[in-house]
């Protein structure tokens, strides 16, 4: 079991890592925009590329935040049940959010296939291939999915979902173990 869980938190790591390098490229190319202008110098398609960054950085971390904790949850009914109710009401939480995320895995990917089968390109100034950033929203859509189903098993078997762990963790335990 240890293997896999090391196996888990390295793919929920490289979503993480990769919605950072998407993040950042957004920066480069708006810098090369600004830069460019000063020069005369357009940058083609620019727009589409900022804009497929964004829905990257948006959805390829979705499962390195949830396990870190970093999403928001609400627990103005759940935080004050106790015992088997909470334990339900966790539970389909948790499989609502998982069948859900799946759903949108599915669709998105299915999206992706489509595009990449009707050789779909961006109607901006580059034709842009579409499935390539539309597979990328399906990667982070699946493993934000993943990370829901694994805390949905950890939560049955009785052991302590992460974003409970995280909850309880302070400030300066999470930022140590980041490092």
């Amino acid at each position: 079991m240890g293997a896999l869980r090391r196996g888990l938190d390295l793919l929920y790591l490289a979503g993480g890592i990769a919605g950072g390098v998407t993040l950042a490229s957004i920066g480069v190319i708006i810098a090369a925009q600004v830069i460019g202008r000063q020069f005369g110098l357009s940058v083609d398609g620019a727009d589409d590329l900022t804009a497929f960054a964004v829905a990257g950085s948006a959805l390829l971390p979705l499962a390195y935040a949830f396990r870190a904790g970093a999403h928001i949850r609400v627990d103005l009914i759940i935080g004050h049940v106790k015992g088997r109710a909470r334990f339900a009401m966790e539970t389909l939480a948790l499989v609502l959010a998982a069948g859900l995320a799946i759903f949108l895995a599915w669709s998105v990917g299915d999206l992706a296939h489509d595009s990449w089968l009707f050789e779909d390109v961006a109607q901006g100034t580059v034709p842009w291939l579409l499935w390539v950033p539309q597979s990328a929203c399906a990667v982070g859509c699946t493993l934000f999915g993943i990370s829901l189903l694994d805390d949905l098993v950890v939560h049955l078997s009785g052991g302590t979902p992460s974003y409970r762990r995280a909850a309880e963790e302070s400030a300066l335990e999470r930022a140590l173990g980041e490092i």
